[in-house]
């Protein structure tokens, strides 16, 4: 799936979080912001296809494989490998915990105890952080089979998991439609007062369960089969397709505005 809705996904389950914390409006901004770089974050191993990639990286390291070789295969360090794994979501969540509490300078000497309890004491920063990486990972397993056949989600293992080709890589967008939806109710439920027929935490559960079981109902019932396996000659008519159908779901008029949007970014979206 697109850069673009794996971020706002991640501030979608951001807002869920934050509505845990007590703390004040820079806190939960804190939160949001964590949850949807943590969201954006597994694709940092597309940078492979970067134009200089080869120039920089690949004589730096002095690298026997291309950037696009190395996208395209299932070393560890490859599109859909460790960095699309649960494993890579917990080291990363712990260093940035680790370095937040080394860096801080409210305790000298530093102590293993003192890293625990900083760990602690910035649980929900971590949690929102975990929970747009692993969203991140669910939303790339509909997506076609291509040459990994999913996410390497149990890293070290070898296994692949996904790959289904429910839904196009991208121009998905009534999903992000749906994201966008879940931002700003839950937005909205974060500013009222907590009382005993409303509560926030609740609320904002409820809301990302039933946004994302919507989102689970439209990938599953897109009625065409994307999927491939390697590399495939049919991808502009899955271009196509992908396009015809969120037309068909959204109607004309937002399908065209979305489309312009979508033309306006320079992005995959």
């Amino acid at each position: 799936m697109d850069i673009i809705t794996h971020t706002l996904s991640g501030v979608a389950t951001g807002t869920v979080v934050m509505s845990f914390s007590p703390k004040g409006y820079k806190a939960k901004l804190g939160i949001l912001s964590i949850s949807g770089f943590g969201a954006a974050l597994p694709d940092l191993d597309a940078i492979s296809l970067w134009s200089r990639f080869d120039n920089l990286f690949g004589r730096l390291f002095n690298l026997e494989h291309s950037g696009k070789e190395i996208y395209f295969s299932k070393f560890w360090y490859s599109h859909h490998a460790f960095l699309h794994s649960i494993l890579a979501a917990i080291i990363i969540a712990l260093l940035i915990g680790s370095l937040t509490y080394l860096l801080s300078s409210k305790q000298k000497p530093k102590s293993f105890s003192g890293l625990i309890s900083s760990l602690v004491n910035q649980k929900l920063i971590l949690i929102g952080f975990l929970s747009g990486f692993i969203i991140h990972l669910i939303e790339d397993m509909p997506t076609p089979s291509c040459v990994w056949g999913g996410v390497n989600l149990f890293w070290p293992s070898h296994g692949y998991v996904g790959g289904t080709g429910d839904t196009w890589w991208w121009n998905n967008y009534d999903i992000f439609l749906i994201v966008i939806t879940i931002i700003i109710l839950n937005l909205v439920v974060s500013l009222l007062r907590p009382s005993n027929r409303l509560h926030p935490k609740k609320l904002t559960s409820v809301i990302l369960i039933i946004g994302f079981s919507i989102s689970l109902i439209q990938i599953k019932t897109r009625g065409f089969d994307f999927n491939y396996t390697g590399h495939t000659t049919r991808y502009d008519e899955f271009e196509v397709k992908s396009k015809e159908l969120q037309r068909d779901i959204l109607g004309p008029g937002i399908y065209n505005y979305m489309e312009k949007l979508d033309n306006k970014i320079p992005l995959n979206f």
